[in-house]
């Protein structure tokens, strides 16, 4: 036993960066999205970046995961939540940029295929000083994370399409 923990110490601090990747003074944690129904082409990531240097922000996100990623902010609005994409999250030395249901959060649109709870996929984050980092993104359940905060009912989302022969505007369905 006593050379079995020196033997898996190793493996066990390697199981950490896992959980967090970092770029200069940037780390990222706590990346996670819901699980998918089948056919849903929308799907939404949550994270945490935390800086220890000078200020920083969020410029652009990729994943394999979907064809497009995007980042997006909600707020609300004279009494109505709206989110709309954003060109860049600003990130303080010290107090940390969450993208969390009702504020910051990346919005992926051409989903590969469903996101299932138990996997997880990358995406890869980019910063105007730090350059990109990738990170792991956990799949939860759709019950997985607090939504407090996050009124649906009231969702302006962005994404609407308007037909040119009917002149009929589809709102999208999103997270």
């Amino acid at each position: 036993m006593k050379r079995l923990i020196p033997a898996l110490l190793p493996l066990l601090l390697l199981a950490g960066p896992a959980l967090a990747a970092e770029a200069g003074d940037l780390t990222v944690s706590d990346a996670w999205s819901r699980a998918t129904p089948p056919g849903a082409k929308t799907a939404v990531i949550y994270l945490t970046v935390t800086d220890k240097g000078a200020p920083d922000s969020l410029t652009g996100v990729s994943t394999p995961a979907a064809e497009t990623a995007q980042l997006h902010e909600s707020k609300n609005v004279d009494g109505i939540s709206q989110m709309r994409p954003v060109d860049a999250a600003p990130i303080s030395s010290g107090a940390p940029l969450k993208l969390a249901p009702g504020g910051y959060h990346i919005m992926l649109e051409g989903l590969s295929q469903p996101l299932k709870a138990g996997d997880s996929f990358p995406v890869t984050l980019t910063f105007a000083q730090a350059g990109a980092v990738t990170a792991t993104v956990e799949v939860h359940s759709l019950g997985g994370h607090d939504m407090s905060g996050h009124d649906m009912g009231k969702m302006d989302m962005g994404h609407s399409m308007t037909n040119p022969t009917t002149g009929t505007t589809t709102t999208m369905p999103g997270h």
